[in-house]
């Protein structure tokens, strides 16, 4: 994919003005390609009690 110096900029200032929200993305980014490339039966299983633990959390609020 080509890479301008404009699109660069364009990053790095929407990463500076909005460091949660690239960081939210990025551990969106290497969750998904843990699930997809290197994630066995054990791993998926340990991500999904993860995640119901999470939802319940998140439904309390």
């Amino acid at each position: 994919m080509a890479y301008t110096k404009a699109g660069a900029r364009a990053t790095a200032k929407y990463k500076a003005k909005h460091p949660e929200a690239a960081k939210a993305y990025q551990a969106r980014s290497y969750a998904r390609r843990y699930i997809n490339k290197f994630a066995d039966n054990e791993g998926l299983d340990e991500l999904e009690e993860l995640i119901k633990a999470r939802r319940k959390e998140l439904n309390k609020q």
